[in-house]
């Protein structure tokens, strides 16, 4: 599992400078503490944790921060059932599980991603990626 970390962070850096941005601790603690959260943080919660780490941070920092991750394709957004938006360091292809109770959300990786866009979507627009959301309720919550 570390030898994931250290490869997301070694790609943060690469990207990062690749796009113009310095690599300030800043922006590589607010990346470590999302790659390290596994419950698709909202950026409330990721202000949070953040914050624990450098106290002076502000949540328009850790926000802006966020949105050009999703812009440099460092995060994904993870659309759910609660009215904020949820982040994720993972970028790879894979389905997630939404809990329509709780509203937890949950990574599946166990099961190979098997999707492609349609090829009218190809041809006529200029698609990012794929999402596929299942939901219903989680096992903690039957």
């Amino acid at each position: 599992m570390e030898n994931k970390k250290e490869k997301l962070l070694s790609q943060f850096k690469q990207i990062c400078r690749k796009s113009g941005l310095k690599v300030t601790p800043q922006r590589t603690i607010i990346y470590e503490e999302l790659i390290n959260s596994k419950d698709h943080p909202s950026v409330d919660i990721l202000y949070k944790k953040v914050k624990d780490r450098l106290p002076d941070v502000s949540f328009d920092t850790v926000y802006r921060t966020l949105m050009t991750f999703y812009e440099l394709g460092l995060a994904s957004v993870v659309e759910g059932i609660s009215s904020s938006r949820r982040y994720e360091g993972n970028t790879e292809n894979h389905y997630h599980f939404i809990c329509t109770k709780c509203s937890s959300i949950y990574d599946i990786e166990e099961v190979d991603f098997n999707y492609s866009i349609p090829e009218l979507i190809v041809k006529n627009y200029k698609p990012k990626g794929v999402r596929i959301i299942f939901e219903g309720i989680c096992k903690k919550c039957i």
